[in-house]
């Protein structure tokens, strides 16, 4: 009987990705300790399971020690030649990208023992309690993108993540948890411009500052399929501009450094709503594929 119930937990486990969340408060360090312990079945394409407290960067991989960082060779090279501290592949009609959401970069939310601690900068604001830990996310997003026709999709329609960076973290929408402004919010940011939210998500609504500091470079790609990059346009000829025909979204249609045909793209650019620069607008240009934690 033991041994049927202890097939039939894993059964459980391996249905819903991770061990279940306590119903006890997100917010409390012992939740943050659970969190930070949890194991994902996804660990089996990820890597070892992340411990924040432990956590070291692979100076050979550019990600935190113990990660599988890995793009299979049917993906595009736009993506092969960027994309890492993820697994990546092609499923059919779609890239499916596994992440344990860890970031490469020293922060202050990986928590004052850790060896990628950062003290905040002068002026910033800690983000409560909220620590970061390992997730589960898996992103599930259309490899040929179409714009959609007619009533466009919301960025805040409850979506686990509404992108991935290239270096394999959660891009936000560009509105804060109520009854915030994502413009308050921002003061609790990292020297990197992410945080994370109570479940140990960590995630950036802004530009990732070690990866783009107000230039053309690649961010990542939304759930919809389309490149975002940095302020910049950089054209398949090499001329960069800062874009003045963008839509509300941060979108426009031209070539760029690794689309030799007018694609339309994203752009991290000011946004109304948020208050400050964000990496997508309210609306989806395209149809998103799915997201799950």
């Amino acid at each position: 009987m033991l041994a049927t119930t202890s097939l039939l937990v894993l059964f459980v486990l391996l249905l819903t990705n991770c061990k279940p969340k306590s119903d006890s408060d997100e917010d409390t360090l012992l939740l943050l300790a659970v969190a930070a312990s949890r194991i994902c079945a996804n660990s089996a394409y990820t890597g070892t399971t992340v411990v924040a407290s432990t956590a070291t960067l692979d100076t050979n991989t550019d990600c935190i020690t113990g990660m599988t960082s890995s793009m299979s060779a049917d993906l595009p090279l736009w993506i092969r030649a960027n994309f890492k501290c993820a697994v990546g592949s092609v499923s059919g009609s779609n890239y499916v990208f596994r992440s344990q959401n860890i970031p490469n970069n020293k922060s202050f939310y990986f928590g004052s023992t850790s060896p990628m601690y950062e003290a905040l900068a002068s002026g910033q604001k800690s983000a409560g309690n909220n620590q970061i830990s390992s997730q589960c996310l898996v992103y599930t997003i259309p490899s040929t993108p179409v714009a959609k026709t007619g009533t466009l999709t919301g960025t805040q329609s409850g979506y686990a993540s509404v992108g991935i960076t290239v270096n394999g973290l959660a891009i936000f929408n560009n509105a804060a948890a109520a009854p915030d402004t994502l413009s308050t919010e921002a003061q609790t940011f990292d020297k990197y411009n992410g945080h994370p939210q109570s479940s140990g998500v960590y995630h950036h609504h802004s530009q990732p500052l070690n990866v783009s500091n107000n230039n053309s470079n690649l961010i990542g790609m939304l759930i919809d399929g389309y490149a975002v990059y940095g302020r910049d346009c950089k054209d398949s000829s090499n001329n960069i501009t800062t874009p003045g025909d963008l839509d509300s979204n941060h979108g426009h249609t031209t070539t760029t450094q690794h689309f030799s045909i007018a694609t339309y793209h994203y752009h991290f650019a000011s946004d109304a709503t948020a208050g400050i620069s964000t990496l997508i607008g309210s609306y989806f240009h395209g149809t998103p594929g799915t997201v799950s934690n």
